[in-house]
């Protein structure tokens, strides 16, 4: 039970933003089925409509075909206004930036990308990535409302700022003021894995799952996850620190000051050193191309990254769990490894399968999931976040 009250123009808030993302939920849908969906009533659908139909979010596509025929009305279908908005997207990995521009329905625009230097003071990475947003935003023809930022690290979403990236050196980030300073819009940081699973929920293939997990394979592993039909953050830290899970108990050192963490041994770092190459397009080309030591390098790094997940799954039974990166790409064997070792290990798998598969985003899904941030809580959550 929820203890906390809602006035009638937060009730009001709150309800706008339900009714923005059951849009995109149910895929074009009329009034009728928004209020059957959301068990608010005819009236406050229409209203909410009307309003969202004057601010040009939303767009009326026309009647519906077939179906019951009724006294009244006609029946319309609406849509988000892709053209209404455009929302920039940050992502930050341990190795390189990723700018995107994206409509209100997750799709992207424009995508660029640039590489970080292995050690780079906080300071000049607040610079240079200013600088490179200033350039990336001047070639778009048309202006950002917001920005998303999703960031590598322990992120404190409360505040928008990266509490510690200790592997980069940086610690107390004021990530989020410093880039609204600059270009005087709202901004959103969260880390670059919770972002993702808000993507997967708005517009991938759990956008009716309540309870679900996202991998994302990087240069570390980290994760996101949906519990309840809401986005978990625990407190502070915010969790979702899978690759720091211990694979090899006293195994290989990690930065983080533990022995043996899973992205010691099965992240795209880890590979690209097991396999002395210059980058991860090496790896997956070599596999591409059949390499037989490679092959089963992606084979083992996925029961590697399955033996962790079985222990996540018989504690938490989530319906469904999808990997990002570029390591899972369906050219590679290591999805197809990790499904036949949970299947394998896992006692409550055996009761109920999880479905496990790759992100329909591709190598878009760190932009679309930092944006998806700021969709959320600057457009749809307009009016819910002005005491941030």
């Amino acid at each position: 039970m929820s203890f906390i009250g809602q006035n009638t123009l937060r009730t009001k808030q709150l309800n706008r933003s339900l009714v923005l993302q059951s849009i995109l939920r149910l895929e074009k849908p009329t009034r009728q089925e928004i209020a059957a969906f959301t068990k608010l009533t005819p009236a406050t659908i229409t209203n909410i409509i009307t309003e969202l139909i004057a601010e040009k979010l939303v767009v009326e596509t026309g009647s519906m075909e077939g179906g019951e025929k009724r006294a009244g009305r006609k029946t319309i279908a609406l849509d988000l206004n892709e053209e209404s908005k455009r929302i920039a997207g940050v992502h930050i990995r341990s190795d390189r930036v990723e700018f995107g521009i994206m409509t209100l329905k997750g799709k992207v625009l424009q995508f660029h990308s640039f590489p970080l230097p292995e050690q780079m003071d906080q300071n000049d990475f607040l610079s240079l990535l200013i600088k490179e947003l200033e350039q990336f935003l001047a070639t778009s023809s048309n202006p950002v409302s917001c920005i998303g930022i999703g960031s590598v690290g322990l992120v404190d979403f409360e505040q928008g700022r990266i509490l510690e990236a200790e592997h980069m050196g940086w610690e107390d980030v004021e990530l989020a003021s410093a880039v609204s300073s600059r270009f005087h819009l709202p901004v959103y940081v969260d880390h670059h894995v919770r972002g993702m699973a808000l993507a997967e929920k708005l517009f991938g293939s759990c956008k009716n799952e309540s309870d679900f997990l996202v991998v994302y394979l990087g240069q570390g592993i980290g994760s996101g996850m949906y519990l309840k039909d809401q986005l978990y953050r625990s407190d502070l830290t915010g969790a979702g620190e899978l690759g720091h899970m211990i694979y090899q108990p006293e195994g290989n050192p990690c930065w983080c000051g533990s022995r043996g963490c899973l992205e010691r041994y099965a992240s795209e770092a880890a590979l690209i050193k097991k396999y002395q190459l210059n980058s991860i397009d090496d790896f997956i080309t070599g596999c591409k191309r059949n390499d037989e030591k490679m092959l089963q390098g992606a084979k083992d790094a996925g029961k590697k990254i399955a033996t962790v997940l079985t222990s996540f799954i018989n504690m938490l039974h989530v319906n469904k769990i999808m990997v990002g990166g570029r390591l899972a790409d369906s050219e590679l064997p290591l999805i197809t490894a990790l499904k036949k070792q949970i299947r394998e290990l896992s006692f409550l798998d055996k009761k109920r399968h999880v479905e496990i598969e790759a992100s329909s985003m591709g190598e878009q899904v760190g932009v679309i999931g930092a944006a998806s941030l700021a969709l959320l809580y600057a457009v749809f959550n307009a009016n819910l976040n002005e005491n941030r």
